[in-house]
């Protein structure tokens, strides 16, 4: 890692009071957390309380206003050289976070992509290869984990991304596509991140069809720019 590197970590929550304190608590120990930003979405229950005791900030927002914005919100207080978003319920695991970093720095890249190990319960991976295949057809480069939430990014990339309009949970498909395009270097490595799962329950299909929708407004969106 690069001396003097400082590390701002943001993490987008809602309604995660059950899984963020240990997710937090084990960020503050880590050596290489700098700044550690919380932007509680308009969350419903206790989040945002918890939170305030274990980072350095907490936005909150009045209402959901969707994964994107959340993060562009917590990318506007980022005051290190390189930002870690990170999902909320990562656990003790988030402090694998370090591995994008290492990775980042190592490869003189631009942005790293957490690779997941797999996890009992999964999906149809519809979403997954839908992504795939949308970054392949506009830059030419395959990714394994393109919805993965956890990357490390530099700092000097975050202009372009904040100038974009998306949407929900498609930011991540979104994201690599205009860094990429912008001439950013890009690569995966695998972390043991281990987070919440969706399944093939109820609960899992409604999450992935906000996922759906949310991919296919971003993409209504970015079309003239991708052009």
């Amino acid at each position: 890692m690069k001396a003097k590197t400082k590390i701002s970590v943001v993490i987008p929550a809602y309604n995660e009071e059950d899984t963020i304190k240990m997710t937090l608590v084990s960020l503050n120990r880590c050596h290489w957390v700098n700044q550690l930003i919380v932007v509680d979405d308009g969350s419903k229950d206790g989040t945002a309380d918890i939170a305030e005791k274990f980072c350095d900030e907490v936005v909150r927002l009045d209402q959901n206003k969707g994964k994107a914005y959340a993060l562009k919100e917590g990318w506007k207080k980022v005051q290190g050289d390189t930002v870690v978003c990170l999902d909320a319920d990562l656990g003790i695991t988030a402090r694998e976070g370090e591995r994008l970093v290492e990775k980042l720095y190592s490869d003189d890249l631009d942005c790293v992509i957490a690779r997941l190990p797999m996890q009992k319960k999964r999906g149809f991976g519809l979403m997954k290869h839908r992504a795939q295949k949308l970054i392949f057809s506009r830059t030419g480069k395959w990714f394994d984990s393109p919805l993965s939430g956890q990357r490390a990014i530099k700092n000097n990339w975050l202009p372009i991304l904040l100038e974009r309009d998306y949407v929900g949970f498609g930011v991540e498909m979104a994201m690599t596509v205009d860094l990429l395009k912008a001439g950013a270097n890009v690569d995966e490595v695998d972390v043991s991140f281990f987070h919440r799962a969706t399944g093939k329950d109820f609960e899992g299909f409604l999450h992935r069809g906000r996922q759906w929708l949310d991919m296919e407004k971003t993409l209504r969106k970015m079309r003239t720019t991708w052009q």
